[in-house]
């Protein structure tokens, strides 16, 4: 049995609460399933944004990013945005993401083989 196996085991056993997802490279292939391994196995909380998944650990610079740009494209015109509007744009993303309704999870990144 491989350490990551077993880290799994452990994880699946001291969190039962939490979902187990899978995450995999995107890559076109003729095949429908491939072999794999896991690569990195963390404790994490997910949502989805935009039809993209987002990690509260893992992403949150890239999310925060996401919100932000979002909401200053939706209420300023002109960039650079000041001080004082970059400052209100940054409490707005956190308390976006604050809402956000986040799922607890093991996840598994896999490798191919």
């Amino acid at each position: 049995m491989s350490n990551k196996t077993k880290e799994l085991l452990q994880l699946l056993q001291d969190h039962p609460d939490r979902e187990l997802i899978f995450m995999y490279p995107e890559e076109s292939s003729d095949h429908y399933y491939t072999l794999g391994q896991p690569k990195r196995i963390i404790l994490d909380e997910y949502t989805i944004v935009d039809d993209t998944v987002w990690f509260r650990v893992d992403n949150q610079d890239g999310l925060f990013d996401h919100i932000a740009e979002e909401i200053a494209s939706q209420h300023f015109s002109d960039f650079p945005l000041s001080d004082e509007q970059n400052d209100w744009v940054n409490q707005q993303a956190r308390k976006r993401i604050d809402q956000l309704e986040w799922k607890k999870a093991i996840v598994v990144y896999i490798e191919p083989a």
